[in-house]
């Protein structure tokens, strides 16, 4: 044991010289396994990086409910009646795409708090189950799992998905995040061509997801970017 102040031992110069050695490999020691520990996630580790969110790109969508903007350098695409927004990553890159969409709420919950948030995943995953699951197996990649997204505590899930690329349809990857504001259920999902959804694109939607505010300011929906080219 180290003991708190050296003030009270009596050592020879040679003993002393070996306390410090010991000293030392003992804080190298404990070093090294913080390191290993920090490296493999069991103590804390790096803060999660996201994009900056270009404030300028901000319009108010859903009737003017919310107001909603782009990761910094993303392109907003057409207008589709399949979102209430779309983004991609520039102007002739279209995948990973996110897109917004909105629905009612659930019903009993309005709102999301720490108190409701356990059962409002859990309303999530019976609803998913009507779609993803087959003779009581699910085909989630992802099962819905409670996140706070900022000031907003939603669900996360990830699915498959199919979209038509040239008139043939194409699998694809999509993680989805949902949060309610205003009573209103608006999810935030990203999706690429199967096996292709990186971390930047889930950075991306996480990043919207979280910037997602009630409306009080922002240009209501406009024009898209007119270099932007629609789905494929």
């Amino acid at each position: 044991m180290v003991p708190n102040s050296l003030s009270h031992w009596s050592l020879s110069q040679s003993s002393g010289c070996l306390f410090l050695i010991a000293l030392c490999l003992w804080v190298a020691g404990c070093s090294t396994s913080t390191n290993k520990k920090t490296k493999k996630g069991s103590t804390g580790g790096a803060a999660e990086k996201l994009p900056v969110i270009d404030a300028d790109t901000a319009i108010a969508i859903d009737a003017g409910r919310i107001t909603v903007a782009s990761p910094v350098g993303w392109t907003r695409s057409p207008k589709s009646k399949d979102y209430l927004v779309r983004y991609q990553p520039g102007a002739k890159k279209t995948f990973p795409s996110i897109v917004v969409t909105a629905d009612d709420a659930l019903a009993g919950f309005t709102e999301i708090t720490t108190e409701n948030q356990p059962q409002f995943v859990e309303a999530i995953a019976t609803d998913l189950a009507a779609t993803f699951s087959k003779e009581g197996k699910s085909s989630l990649l992802k099962k819905p799992t409670a996140v706070s997204l900022g000031s907003h505590l939603g669900v996360s899930w990830a699915a498959p998905g199919t979209a038509k690329v040239g008139g043939l349809s194409e699998n694809l990857d999509r993680l989805l995040y949902a949060v309610v504001i205003g009573g209103r259920l608006y999810t935030v999902e990203v999706r690429a061509p199967k096996g292709k959804l990186d971390d930047t694109g889930r950075a991306a939607a996480k990043a919207v997801a979280i910037a997602l505010t009630a409306s009080g300011g922002g240009a209501v929906d406009g024009p898209p970017d007119p270099e932007a080219v629609p789905d494929a």
